[in-house]
């Protein structure tokens, strides 16, 4: 199955705003992640949190997803104030990202939904 593009980041030429837009909603996804694994660990975490060596690192979880949740807004703002006219060649830093998925997002293909065919399970 092919991609869905939503803009065209993928090009050398590609509009400043709508790419801090995309980091912007990247930052606001791996904040759900970060939500969602407080709420999966929450059983196990309230046990670990009364070990005072522990509790530091219990705490680091929410601050990570407060500190992304604070990036994604600074970075989605930043895009939506600079001019359309702004464009950037971001080839060279999307070459250094080796997940690509996250290559693909960032260049503004549509992420997959629940619904598409994924494929296979790969274990590692």
């Amino acid at each position: 199955m092919e991609h869905q593009r939503l803009e065209d980041l993928h090009s050398n030429d590609a509009s400043f705003g709508k790419l801090l837009g995309t980091l912007g909603d990247e930052f606001a996804e791996i904040a759900r992640f970060a939500e969602q694994l407080q709420t999966v660990l929450s059983p196990a975490l309230l046990d670990v949190a009364h070990d005072p060596d522990s509790h530091k690192n219990v705490q680091m979880l929410d601050i990570l997803s407060q500190r992304l949740n604070a990036m994604s807004e600074f970075v989605s703002l930043l895009g939506r104030s600079v001019p359309d006219t702004w464009r950037i060649n971001s080839g060279l830093a999307l070459s250094a990202v080796t997940l690509s998925d996250l290559a693909m997002r960032l260049q503004g293909y549509k992420p997959f939904s629940e619904s598409d065919d994924v494929g296979c399970l790969e274990m590692f």
